[in-house]
């Protein structure tokens, strides 16, 4: 036997679905890399980038990690994907980064 559902619970539960709908929405792809045997998207989230790992048939092999687990996962796809590190436009630091830097002491 069917319950009936109230007005406000409906409502409710339409509420929360275009919420989230909403939210997801605003994740844009800023980038995708297309690498021999795997892809990694850059997506931009409320809490800064994410990044999703696809092995060559398209599999996911991981999904929305932080810069953080992409290391701890991914090392080798971290350090190509980290190449380029900006700051403020007004910064005077903003520089690319193409792996360990040379020793000109020598």
């Amino acid at each position: 036997m069917m319950r009936p559902v109230s007005f406000i619970t409906l409502a409710l539960l339409i509420t929360s679905v275009l919420s989230t709908t909403a939210r997801a929405e605003n994740r844009q792809i800023i980038t995708q890399l297309e690498l021999r045997d795997r892809s990694v998207k850059i997506i931009s989230g409320s809490q800064g980038l994410n990044y999703s790992v696809f092995s060559q048939d398209g599999t996911v092999l991981d999904a929305n990690l932080n810069e953080t687990q992409l290391a701890e996962k991914h090392p080798e796809l971290h350090e190509r994907i980290r190449p380029a590190v900006a700051k403020d436009a007004s910064s005077s630091e903003a520089m690319l980064w193409m792996g360990e830097f040379p020793d000109i002491s020598k």
